[in-house]
């Protein structure tokens, strides 16, 4: 007995040291990690709840956390301070840091310089960037514009064309001028000239595009962009419409107490937020370029008010800091563009390259060579304490062994009441280009200035003055041509010189503009200094009829010869609008004018007659395009942008609303053209669910979609009959159906319930049916019944019989 008394108490004292040792090995390890004990405690800050939880671990009254969780509840973390083995800091290192805890609330009461604190940012509202992807369908669009002219018993036309195929990897198009009874001087009589032709490929992510055919060159203000036929890759920002790419004001302050900020732009609010004691910032305030000031205004609990004004000045032609654009390009120089279809010349190569630095300095740079030819130059665009915005370039060429150099300078200020700008570019005789080896030598001399005055009531004026000096050149084209002509087919080479004529002149002009009421008058005048002294002055009224119509006259007096002109004209906007044009003019020379206008569905056709003197001149016009998309040609007027094709699944008849803007109705096979989309925005495209016929199913009536440019899209709302009826279920006895009871189609195990009189609505019938019925108390029938669908109405079939054993 006592031996195993003995054992018992031997095997509890074991079992107890076990367990204290485990208690112990627990603490260790609890000391090794870091040790003391982890809680989550809710965040006060200079009296300040901040409505957020951190986690912290206390141990032995030091109290930790990790920089990150330090970050998130709006303190600065030096970088200075060690960081212990197992990520944490301790609070009483930070400076200027003081803190406690009230156990009973778990709250972490936190006394704070404000320099120590991170500071709130607060932001206005503007558009994100959608994130719906951008989407294209597969197709092709010709936009046309055919023009046919009468004159002195001669027949001719004209015509400009445009195609495009667009799908998902990209845009091909292509433009050709076509003349027939006459076309431009040498080219013969009938003629179809070819402009651009290009495949476009279109990345929204980096915003770039990638052009193989031909294209034109980036250019810079002081660089003179070229036509090349070859390969192009560039940097886009039409891809991000929300992207606002030049430095925008922003403003920052600290306040003691909870306090409500106010900014306004030129006096039009933008921003009204609440922000808690501590530092704010508001970064990136959205402005229009120009000279304007920020006013923001912080009021505390009290009313007390402390305002401040910021003036600043936005320009396009700075780049956000880190913000950068590039265009590169190489490819033989196109000729003759608009007059023949394929003359290239030398090869070429040209890049520019434009960068922020800050947020008043952007840099830029450009290089192009050719075939006996290499320039290259760089320049920066400064903000001037925001006052206005000074560009400044330098670029120098070698050519056949003759080096030249270019320069130019320029500031710009744009204000609400006045606005001023000057530019100058010098170059010397030796300066070359890319354009200047193919027929188009470099202005010696551009000046340009301008000044404008907001007078308020009173009107505006305007004075501006523009210089060029350009010498004169010629550029032999090789053609094909039998002898004794210019240009047909096949034939012996020649050559036919085109001249570009010296180029001087220096024009000063003026404008004044008054409206009163809904009357505008205007004044201008201009003198050409370097002309024989050409001098020229206008006057005249317009007086809107409508918001379409309007009705002006004029009195000019050019050189010493005098003029008057009284017009009258209305705008076809919408499809079913009218619109005309007339006006009558007299003087040395008398000419009268006059044409309709019709704006169909299918594109814009006019006609109307002019005279001048004694020759009378007949013309026609339409102009509109042709798409394929989606199975179907649709005619639609010219297409400028996106579009999209509506298809409801053959339902017609149904209207369709872009922006919540009636545009038409789908045809018979349930398709609309919904011209003017905004590429790379969201648009919202609707249909009206009250035309959905009654006996059909809509899933939803509205869609969202971002095209990209010059593209179509698909916008499928899909309609389905829903072949359904409405059903009266009874029992043997000729008595309703209990409500609660369940009935099942057997053909697609669909359960509905049967409502108040027997009632139960059942869709995806078929010509016959079998109904599975189920009551609440559990007893099973069944129903069979033949089905036949009625347009545009839901049928009653009933009252059906509900046997156990079936039919």
């Amino acid at each position: 007995m006592a031996v195993r008394d003995q054992s018992r108490s031997f095997a509890i004292r074991f079992a107890a040291a076990i367990v204290v040792a485990l208690i112990l090995m627990g603490a260790a390890q609890r000391a090794i990690a870091g040790g003391g004990e982890t809680l989550l405690l809710a965040v006060v800050v200079n009296g300040y709840h901040t409505g957020k939880i951190g986690e912290f671990q206390l141990n032995k009254g030091t109290l930790r956390a990790r920089p990150q969780a330090l970050h998130d509840l709006g303190f600065k973390v030096p970088k200075s301070i060690p960081v212990r083995p197992d990520g944490r800091i301790a609070l009483s290192e930070l400076p200027d840091f003081e803190w406690h805890i009230d156990q009973a609330t778990q709250t972490l009461y936190v006394t704070v310089g404000t320099k120590r604190l991170l500071p709130q940012l607060l932001h206005t509202e503007t558009s994100p960037a959608s994130e719906l992807p951008v989407q294209s369908g597969l197709g092709a669009t010709l936009d046309y514009d055919v023009t046919g002219t009468s004159v002195t018993g001669q027949k001719l036309g004209a015509g400009q064309f445009n195609f495009r195929a667009f799908s998902p990897w990209g845009v091909a198009s292509s433009g050709l001028l076509a003349y027939v009874g006459g076309g431009p001087q040498g080219l013969g009589t009938n003629s179809v000239i070819r402009l651009n032709s290009t495949y476009t490929y279109s990345d929204p992510e980096t915003l770039r595009r990638y052009r193989v055919g031909d294209f034109i060159t980036g250019g810079l203000s002081w660089t003179r962009p070229v036509r090349l036929g070859g390969i192009q890759i560039s940097s886009d920002f039409s891809m991000r419409p929300d992207l606002i790419t030049f430095p925008l004001p922003g403003v920052s302050g600290t306040v003691a107490v909870p306090s409500t900020v106010n900014v306004l732009v030129n006096g039009m609010q933008m921003l009204s937020s609440q922000v808690r004691p501590g530092p704010f910032e508001i970064p990136q305030i959205p402005v229009i370029t120009g000279a304007g000031t920020v006013v923001t205004t912080v009021t505390n609990a009290l009313g007390q008010q402390v305002t401040t004004t910021l003036p600043f000045y936005a320009s396009a032609n700075l780049l956000a800091p880190g913000l950068q654009t590039f265009s590169a390009g190489i490819g033989f120089v196109r000729l003759n563009w608009g007059f023949l279809s394929n003359d290239y010349g030398p090869l070429a190569g040209s890049i520019t390259f434009r960068r922020g630095l800050t947020d008043a300095l952007t840099v830029e740079a450009h290089a192009e060579g050719t075939r006996g030819v290499a320039m290259a130059g760089g320049g920066i665009v400064v903000n001037i304490d925001n006052r206005g915005v000074l560009n400044l370039s330098a670029a120098g060429s070698t050519s056949q062994g003759h080096t030249g150099a270019q320069f130019s300078v320029g500031v710009q200020r744009i204000g609400r009441v006045f606005s001023a700008g000057a530019a100058a570019i010098f170059a010397d005789p030796d300066f070359r280009d890319i354009a200047a080896m193919n027929g188009d030598p470099v202005p010696t001399r551009q000046i340009s200035a301008n000044v404008g005055l907001s007078l308020g009531r009173f009107g505006s004026f305007g004075i501006s003055y523009a210089g060029i000096d350009r010498n004169a050149a010629s550029m032999p084209i090789p053609v094909y041509a039998p002898p004794g002509t210019v240009v047909t087919e096949g034939g012996a080479p020649v050559s036919v010189y085109y001249f570009l004529p010296a180029e001087h002149a220096h024009i000063l002009s003026a404008s004044y503009s008054l409206q009163i009421g809904p009357v505008s008058f205007y004044a201008t005048g201009y003198h050409d200094f370097a002309n024989s002294g050409d001098s020229g002055v206008q006057v005249g009224v317009t007086i809107p009829l409508g918001s379409r119509s309007s009705i002006g006259g004029s009195l000019a007096s050019s050189s010493g010869n005098g003029s008057a002109q009284v017009q009258l004209m209305q705008s076809p906007v919408s499809i079913g609008d009218w619109g005309y044009q007339a006006y009558a003019t007299t003087g040395r020379t008398s000419q009268e004018f006059g044409q309709l206008q019709y704006r169909s569905p299918w594109g814009l056709v006019s006609a109307g007659a002019s005279r001048i003197d004694r020759q009378t001149m007949v013309q026609g016009e339409v102009r509109g395009a042709l798409s394929f998309m989606d199975g179907g040609l649709f005619a639609s007027n010219t297409i400028n942008n996106s579009f999209a094709i509506v298809d409801t699944d053959g339902f017609g008849n149904i209207r369709v609303l872009d922006e919540n803007r009636l545009v038409g109705r789908t045809d018979s096979a349930g398709q609309l053209l919904v011209p003017d989309l905004r590429s790379y925005q969201v648009n919202h495209i609707a249909i009206d669910p009250n035309d959905v016929p009654i006996n059909a199913t809509l899933p939803y009536a509205t869609r969202d979609v971002r095209p990209p440019d010059r593209s179509g899209v698909v916008v499928k709302f899909p309609i389905r009959a829903s072949y359904g009826a409405l059903l009266r279920l009874v029992d043997p006895s000729g008595k309703n159906l209990p409500v609660g009871s369940v009935a099942t189609l057997q053909k697609t195990g669909v359960s509905v319930p049967v409502g108040y009189d027997g009632e139960t609505y059942v869709v995806n019938l078929s010509p016959h049916n079998l109904l599975l019925v189920e009551r609440p108390d559990g007893q099973r029938c069944v129903v069979t019944f033949t089905y036949h669908p009625i347009a545009g109405t839901i049928p009653s079939i009933g009252p059906l019989t509900c046997r156990k054993d079936g039919p």
